[in-house]
C-alpha cells in the first residue's frame, strides 16, 4: 500500500481530483484535508496561503497512472506529488485498498494456453522468389 500526498489551491479542484482518482480506480480512497496555511518560497518570494492536501490511498501497481494523471490535471506548474510507502497497519483495510484499485485488472483470468497455441501455429513467413 501506498499513500500519496498531493496539495491544491482550492476545495473544488481537490474535490475534483479525489473523486476522479476514486472514480477511475487509482486510489482507494482520498481524504481531502483543509490546510489553513502552507508557506513556502516560489521564485524567491515567501508565499503564504491556504490548500487542501489530498492524501491518497493507493497501490504500487496504479501509482504511475495516478502520477500521471496529477500531472495533467494539477493547476501549479509544480505539482505536489509525494509517495509514502506504508510498512504496516490494519491488514482488512490494506487488503481493501489492494482489492479496491485497479480491481478489473483482478478480475481477467489469465490463460497461458493461448501463447501456446499461438506460437505452436506460428509458421515462418515465406520469402518472395524473384
Amino acid at each position: 500500500m501506498k499513500i500519496v500526498l498531493s496539495a491544491y489551491p482550492d476545495k473544488e479542484k481537490a474535490e475534483e481530483v479525489a473523486t476522479n482518482l476514486v472514480e477511475k480506480e487509482l486510489a482507494a480512497c482520498v481524504n481531502v484535508i483543509k490546510v489553513e496555511n502552507s508557506i513556502y518560497k516560489w521564485k524567491g518570494k515567501i508565499e503564504k496561503r491556504p490548500e487542501y492536501l489530498l492524501v491518497i490511498k493507493t497501490t504500487e501497481k496504479a501509482y504511475k497512472q495516478l502520477e500521471m494523471y496529477i500531472k495533467q490535471n494539477h493547476p501549479y506548474k509544480v505539482a505536489e506529488i509525494l509517495k509514502i510507502d506504508v510498512e504496516g497497519g490494519n491488514t482488512e483495510y490494506i487488503q481493501w485498498i489492494e482489492e479496491s484499485v485497479l480491481s478489473k485488472l483482478l478480475r481477467v483470468p489469465l490463460d497461458f494456453r493461448a501463447t501456446k497455441r499461438i506460437s505452436e501455429s506460428a509458421k515462418k513467413p515465406r520469402t518472395l522468389s524473384l
